[in-house]
């Protein structure tokens, strides 16, 4: 398993901002899950799935304006046309984003 030590990472400033969105840490699940890459369509069908009230066309769009640049900028995804992979070091974010998840998960209503 990499390590922070050894593996180039984004800051920790940048890795708490990225996966401050709920939505970013749905679109590096089904990364993490069903990837390492996927299409922009994918995603979005997949999590509007995940949040029952969301709608697709909409989620797509919020994706593609929003969460994904912000991915990409964090350097955990690599955004090429339509398709979106995480990149390689993006598996030493995943404590982090099992500890969002556990939280979420503890105060779902």
């Amino acid at each position: 398993m990499p390590t922070l030590d050894n593996i180039d990472t984004p800051a920790p400033s940048v890795i708490f901002s990225t996966l401050a969105s709920s939505r970013r840490r749905l679109v590096l699940r089904q990364l993490i899950e069903h990837g390492p890459s996927l299409t922009v369509p994918t995603l979005a069908e997949r999590i509007s799935d995940q949040q029952s009230d969301t709608d697709q066309r909409r989620v797509f769009a919020q994706l593609h304006h929003s969460h994904l640049p912000k991915l990409e900028d964090s350097g955990i995804v690599r955004i090429e046309g339509d398709c979106v992979t995480l990149e390689e070091h993006a598996d030493a974010i995943e404590p982090y984003l099992l500890l969002a998840e556990r939280y979420d998960s503890m105060h779902e209503k």
